[in-house]
């Protein structure tokens, strides 16, 4: 009985799984899905609204999302703009609606450079830059691939560390109580700021 039992749940597993395949392929070039998700301890919270807070351990985590592969040669600049910020205050500055060129964070050239390594070492607090993170191969990339199989990645951006008032600091050891997180997709690759494009993150450390 128990064998019938967990081959039902691994069918209902299998239906689920490639019904949410055949969903991302159905997305066309110009949109991207608006799932994120804070992964901490083997669990993904998903991050629904525009705006929403999640408590975590002061320990590390990671943002999980979806995206288009980085295209230069087809002038296709699928990316993840991350920026981080101590002050609610610049949070609140980011809105729907906005062109990207009006934002100090988010306008042509704030990407901020990444480590040797290709990667963003640690989670760096700007109010005038952001974290453009890419996937274009294996190779060329800025983020862990968790799925390649289809024409939309699953992506991830790790978090091990803070750097704050000019340090890098591991996160056990962030003085911190809270800090704050504007995690943006232009699908369209419009410039703007558009519904189902951003999220505004408050992140509390337990």
């Amino acid at each position: 009985m128990k064998s019938l039992k967990l081959a039902f749940i691994l069918a209902v597993g299998v239906v689920f799984t490639q019904a949410w395949k055949v969903e991302i392929s159905r997305l066309s070039e110009d949109e991207t899905t608006s799932e994120l998700f804070v992964f901490q301890n083997g669990v993904e919270r998903v991050v629904s609204g525009v705006e929403e807070t999640i408590e975590i351990e002061r320990k590390e985590f990671s943002l999980r999302f979806f995206n288009r592969r980085y295209d230069a040669a087809n002038d296709k600049f699928y990316s993840a703009q991350i920026a981080a910020f101590t002050d609610k205050l610049e949070l609140e500055k980011i809105r729907v609606g906005m062109e990207k060129s009006s934002l100090p964070c988010f306008e042509p050239g704030s990407g901020m450079a990444p480590s040797k390594s290709g990667r963003y070492e640690s989670l760096i607090f700007n109010n005038n830059g952001h974290h453009y993170t890419t996937y274009e191969n294996a190779e060329s990339k800025r983020l862990k691939l968790l799925d390649g199989t289809g024409d939309v990645l699953k992506l991830e951006f790790e978090v091990n560390s803070l750097f704050y008032n000019g340090k890098k600091v591991k996160m056990k050891a962030a003085k911190l109580k809270e800090f704050y997180i504007a995690f943006l997709i232009d699908g369209n690759l419009n410039g703007v700021i558009d519904d189902g494009e951003l999220h505004k993150v408050t992140i509390k450390l337990k």
